[in-house]
């Protein structure tokens, strides 16, 4: 397949350094250009760098940030755009590309739920994407970073008949973006709330479970309990599920479901795509964030795995908890996973 020309927009923040790294040397993509707010202008990437260095070629480092401006951007006919635009900005930049032909993966929560933008989680729906066959200009997001963790798991679970999903998230601090939050708010404490987190899975698991009927997706009807808290990790999001199903499950292999699950990334063998996208872990102590955030293989796809563990089933109830790596499974790296199952439709 051609390499395709690429752009980050938002570059200068965490998630966007995270497309930074997953983009260096990729085998699909050209080094990207990196625009950026009026403050990082002219700055060279390595003199704002927040992740490590040796993960980014040394031509990407120096590359300098352009202003954003999306006449600009649009002039240089990308092939495709990654988006890291902050979801609180007022200017959507996102539309104006998108109108001007632009193909656009976001991880930007703005545009998530407008009828004609898919959240893509790549091993669930990568179909949703053909709603964009014969079309130019397009938006394609990837979900809130708790709810890729949360559906991951409970694909291979949906033939099983889930009636009821509870789940309490604990969500590291990276998550808030950088800064971040507080010192004094996250040293030895938990914060038992993040505003419209809870919202925002709630809208987006039944679009990102729900059905392509040729240019609309019909939601799935998903009966869900949510509470976000955040813990003082840096990065990791656990969470603790609890589903019932509508029969007996002390039966079933879930363990097996799990592992075994695989879908289109893997059987195209993806340069982002773990080998297995769920890793079961049979101790009761796992998953931690300090020994199972970077789970996944090949070395491209470190992170992009999601882990399992304390899997335990009480007649029509079943239990476990799932953590995922909030800026590269649940942000850049579904996105750049996402561009690379278009780029093997033919969609850019």
């Amino acid at each position: 397949m051609s390499r395709k020309r690429v752009a980050i927009i938002g570059a200068s923040g965490l998630v966007g350094q995270r497309f930074c790294q997953l983009l260096s040397n990729h085998p699909f993509f050209d080094e990207p250009d990196l625009y950026a707010w009026q403050r990082s202008d002219s700055r060279k990437l390595e003199e704002i760098l927040r992740v490590p260095s040796n993960t980014i070629s040394d031509s990407l480092l120096e590359k300098r940030l352009s202003i954003l401006d999306a006449r600009r951007v649009i002039s240089e006919k990308y092939d495709a755009i990654f988006s890291a635009i902050p979801t609180s900005t007022d200017n959507n930049i996102e539309l104006q590309l998108q109108k001007a032909g632009n193909r656009i993966f976001t991880n930007s929560a703005t545009n998530r739920m407008l009828e004609s933008v898919p959240i893509v989680v790549p091993e669930i729906n990568s179909d949703h994407m053909e709603m964009f066959r014969d079309q130019c200009g397009y938006i394609i997001a990837n979900g809130n970073c708790s709810t890729i963790g949360l559906a991951i798991p409970l694909k291979p679970l949906i033939p099983l008949g889930p009636d009821h999903i509870e789940v309490t998230t604990m969500q590291a601090l990276s998550g808030a973006g950088y800064p971040g939050v507080p010192s004094l708010d996250a040293v030895s404490n938990i914060v038992p709330f993040i505003e419209s987190e809870e919202e925002k899975i709630q809208r987006e698991m039944p679009k990102v479970f729900g059905t392509l009927d040729g240019k609309k997706i019909t939601p799935r009807n998903l009966d869900l309990g949510i509470t976000c808290t955040r813990i003082p990790v840096r990065e990791g999001h656990t969470e603790s599920v609890t589903v019932r199903f509508s029969g007996n499950i002390e039966d079933e292999d879930i363990s097996g479901l799990l592992s075994g699950f695989r879908a289109y990334p893997q059987a195209k063998n993806l340069p982002s795509a773990p080998a297995q996208p769920i890793i079961v872990t049979g101790s009761d102590y796992r998953p931690q964030p300090e020994l199972d955030l970077w789970n996944g293989t090949p070395e491209r796809a470190r992170g992009m795995a999601v882990t399992v563990g304390r899997i335990r089933k009480n007649g029509n109830y079943l239990r476990f908890v799932t953590l995922s790596h909030n800026t590269i499974r649940g942000a850049a790296g579904a996105s750049v996973l996402n561009a690379e199952i278009a780029h093997s439709k033919g969609l850019l």
